[in-house]
């Protein structure tokens, strides 16, 4: 079996809310075979669309040809024979062809990608929701969302705080955060899991500030409280906040991981799977994860794509904690043809061969390519603020 044709697809998803947002493509690759077997992947890296296809069209005359059922060889093809191994972009561009692969690996021996592993360790994924607050900062309006999102069955809930912040010492925004934390607590009860999402938005010094102001509301995990490059301040972090630290959305290779492991810097390992070079990769930092006794929960704020493609991870993952899913109540649902269904806090493994879904192509053509945008914050003083 040969690849034959690589075929982007771009689907406009602007993301409906009531604060600050980012609007998206998700980015599609369709990788095409000799043998009429088609596989998914997703490579959606927000406001980076361009970029992607510049990367793509780069790697292409490595890709087709080459055999997809090699998928390692290849992989490593993608990675080491440019010279340059790559950021997230080419990350990402490789992620999307790696998934494709095993997909196409799935279908052609009629199994779904998690039996090709050994076997699922479990019956069905625990799940949260992100994005269900639509960027609301307005308490009333976060308690409504905190409660439609868990009438929709959800039963663990991840928020955050666009707010521009003051290093070291910031006591409004610190006050901001714990009210909202507060609120979320109260709508959703304390038999349901809460998690905060920094976002690397702070210095150490005022990450233990947040964290130290959310210690009794019994997080389940404080996320990206610093940049995550700053592995020594992620460090401080954990030592001195008792709420376990995740991270590693940002992260593309297994060695980046590797270091906050050993710096005991975080607890619970997140890699995406369409930016870490895909799923052999995320399923290496879930195996790494757990020589340290730690956990993995898989990042995934984008599509029902990638959502379905991380199922399999987690379901072959002893040390799997619980699936990251973008809160979707309307079209972005159904761009595969059988839209995931959340039940009392869980998911269904995926049944059919490959990933087990397949996209709705009427459904993708009828939302076409937008402009992509991520939102800016500016301290008071007009300095740049992480977003």
């Amino acid at each position: 079996m040969k690849i034959i044709k690589v075929e982007p697809l771009l689907v406009g998803a602007p993301t409906p809310g009531c604060g600050l947002l980012s609007n998206r493509n998700y980015f599609y690759i369709l990788v095409h075979t000799d043998e009429g077997i088609t596989g998914l992947g997703e490579a959606t890296l927000e406001s980076h669309d361009e970029s992607i296809l510049g990367a793509l069209k780069d790697l292409e005359d490595l890709i087709i040809g080459a055999d997809p059922a090699q998928v390692a060889k290849l992989m490593q093809v993608l990675i080491r024979q440019r010279f340059w191994k790559g950021g997230v972009v080419k990350a990402s561009a490789i992620s999307g062809i790696e998934l494709a692969c095993w997909d196409i690996l799935g279908k052609a021996v009629n199994k779904p990608v998690y039996e090709l592993l050994g076997g699922a360790v479990r019956d069905k994924i625990r799940v949260y929701a992100n994005g269900w607050s639509g960027g609301a900062t307005d308490p009333v309006i976060v308690r409504d969302k905190a409660q439609e999102a868990k009438a929709c069955g959800y039963r663990a809930f991840k928020f955050s705080l666009a707010i521009p912040s003051w290093p070291v010492s910031d006591l409004s925004a610190v006050r901001q955060i714990r009210h909202i934390a507060e609120t979320v607590r109260l709508a959703v009860g304390d038999d349901c899991e809460i998690m905060f999402d920094g976002h690397g938005r702070y210095d150490s010094h005022l990450a233990v500030r947040v964290g130290q102001a959310l210690e009794d509301l019994n997080l389940m995990f404080f996320e990206e409280p610093v940049q995550p490059e700053d592995e020594e301040g992620m460090a401080r972090v954990a030592r001195e906040v008792n709420i376990p630290i995740a991270a590693g959305e940002r992260l593309t290779r297994l060695q980046e991981f590797r270091r906050l492991f050993q710096k005991e810097a975080i607890a619970i390992a997140q890699p995406d799977l369409a930016h870490c070079h895909g799923f052999n990769e995320g399923l290496k930092v879930a195996h790494l994860a757990e020589a340290f006794d730690g956990f993995v929960a898989p990042h995934c704020p984008m599509s029902p794509v990638i959502t379905a493609i991380s199922l399999h991870l987690d379901a072959v993952a002893p040390n799997f904690l619980i699936q990251e899913r973008l809160f979707l109540n309307d079209w972005r649902n159904e761009v595969i043809t059988k839209p995931l269904v959340v039940k009392d806090g869980y998911l269904d493994l995926p049944k059919g061969p490959g990933w087990g879904i397949e996209l709705d192509l009427e459904k993708c053509k009828q939302h076409s390519r937008i402009v992509a945008g991520t939102p800016r914050l500016f301290r008071p003083d007009g300095a740049v603020c992480d977003w």
